[in-house]
């Protein structure tokens, strides 16, 4: 058997296992190149080479500003904004928490910022306003998930370090599809509403109150300005962007809305190392595990195996689908892109597939992976605040499930959704 094929049987060995993902990766390359005769010291250098890059800066910087926007009242007052135009319609929350997710993922570039920050106000504002439990933990998880689609994204960022792709174009891939699913999501909210019935408004429109809560949230709705209207002109780079995020978010915390005090800092930075360092730990491991198969010729292999089986890009994809939900449901996102996207990456471009295409496509298909069990990070928030088991919680996310599998066979038969974008604004 070719020694990149027992490489992955012993990755997926360590999983089976119990081990963390990070470890598997080390350990099962670490193995490889003991019995390839391949000095450790390539191990190392591979190690240091994968986190020395640039673009990667951003990670951190946007993983921060999403927390400072969290803890310094950004957050809620996105909400009450999105929740002065919808509060005079019977069930507007639902749609509230729609709205202001698309808003907020314009700004925190994860699903788990999403989840744990604006996702608690809308539970506990659906809860308060007498919405099911069930309902209510679906529609916040669904809504999470709009983060890494819709720019800025922090998976979209370790696919084009990854892939080489323009992170410009990937940002403006991910616009259209976003909006799209703010749809289904709107169409689901009125099939529940006929037949459950939803509450009643919880007020009337006045735009005095659209007036008051738009004064004050306009500082909060000019980051994504800050973000993504910097990227797109071509002022700062996206790693720039993140940093600049950062300051800006950093002063509107403090001295505009002074709901962020210096005992926050603290705490906000150290989850931002932890999650920061788990990622870039995944990422250093992959990255190995990356030069492993490569060395063992296992893409070339795979790819020639693939186009003399499959030559039809939609079945393909298909296929890619069916592969990444399945890796999602236990993997983190960040090592199944370092890991599968050099394998897949060299088909795809065989069979003409657009990279950004691509790179969006498996963005939005890594970003559903955190609301599925048993491993997803936005599901765990969701459950926590709502009481609800995975069990309970993947039961009543059929429906959703079932219209996010529609969305993506949209995306799959129609990539001009992805595309048109980037290629009128890029060229």
């Amino acid at each position: 058997m070719n020694m990149g094929w027992i490489l992955i049987l012993m990755l997926f060995g360590f999983i089976a296992v119990g081990m963390p993902i990070t470890f598997s990766l080390g350990l099962s390359s670490l193995c490889f190149f003991f019995l390839n005769g391949i000095p450790f010291t390539t191990f190392a250098q591979r190690v240091a080479i994968s986190v020395d890059s640039f673009p990667l800066l951003a990670l951190p910087f946007f993983i921060l500003c999403g927390n400072i926007m969290n803890n310094g009242g950004v957050t809620r007052r996105i909400f009450n904004f999105a929740e002065s135009f919808l509060e005079s319609v019977k069930g507007g929350l639902s749609y509230v928490c729609i709205l202001s997710s698309a808003m907020f993922s314009a700004i925190s570039g994860s699903s788990l910022a999403n989840a744990a920050g604006l996702g608690t106000i809308q539970i506990q504002a659906l809860k308060e306003r007498g919405y099911n439990t069930d309902f209510s933990a679906c529609l916040t998880a669904s809504a999470a998930i709009l983060g890494p689609i819709i720019p800025p994204s922090v998976i979209m960022i370790v696919f084009s370090i990854t892939a080489g792709v323009s992170v410009q174009r990937m940002f403006m891939g991910g616009v259209i599809p976003g909006l799209i699913l703010c749809a289904f999501y709107v169409f689901l909210c009125i099939a529940y509403g006929k037949k459950y019935g939803f509450p009643a408004a919880a007020g009337t429109f006045h735009w005095k109150r659209v007036w008051e809560t738009f004064k004050d949230a306009i500082w909060a709705l000019l980051t994504p300005l800050v973000i993504l209207g910097g990227v797109f002109s071509g002022i700062f780079t996206a790693t720039e962007s993140g940093a600049i995020a950062c300051a800006y978010a950093f002063i509107i915390g403090v001295f505009v809305y002074k709901d962020l005090k210096v005992k926050d800092i603290f705490k906000i930075v150290l989850d931002t190392g932890k999650t920061t360092g788990s990622i870039l730990f995944i990422t250093a491991t992959a990255a190995v595990f990356g030069f492993c198969l490569t060395y063992a010729r296992v893409p070339q292999q795979l790819a020639a195996w693939l186009v003399e089986t499959i030559n039809n890009k939609y079945i393909l994809l298909l296929i890619f689908m069916v592969v990444y939900l399945f890796l999602g449901c236990i993997m983190e996102s960040s090592a199944i892109v370092m890991t599968t996207v050099p394998i897949f990456l060299p088909l795809t471009n065989a069979l003409h597939i657009d990279p950004v295409y691509f790179g969006v496509f498996v963005g939005i298909l890594m970003s559903v992976g955190t609301i599925t069990p048993p491993v997803g990070t936005a599901m765990f928030v969701i459950c926590k605040n709502t009481g609800l088991s995975i069990g309970e919680f993947s039961k009543a996310m059929i429906p959703w499930f079932a219209a996010i599998f529609l969305f993506l066979l949209l995306l799959i038969f129609f990539p001009q959704l992805v595309t048109w974008l980037p290629t009128l604004i890029f060229g």
